[in-house]
């Protein structure tokens, strides 16, 4: 489900598959009106990734919704 970019809403960039399951968990565990506040993101693989397509796509579009919120889901597992 996408997020109403005008209104304050969170982006989750999950690292890995594990990482989004647990961010999906969370999500659907709150309730229908702050769901369309929150979208999960497709997973990037390996925290690098996670950053790299933080500071190249996502920094530069959070300049232009100033209601944007990210979560960088990192595990540093390996």
């Amino acid at each position: 489900m996408s997020v109403n970019r005008n209104r304050p809403h969170i982006l989750v960039l999950p690292e890995d598959d594990a990482n989004s399951r647990l961010a999906d968990g969370f999500h659907f565990g709150v309730d229908s009106v702050r769901q369309r506040q929150m979208q999960v993101l497709p997973v990037v693989g390996g925290w690098e990734a996670v950053l790299e397509r933080f500071k190249s796509y996502h920094a530069i579009r959070m300049r232009r919704f100033r209601n944007c919120f990210m979560v960088l889901l990192i595990d540093f597992d390996n």
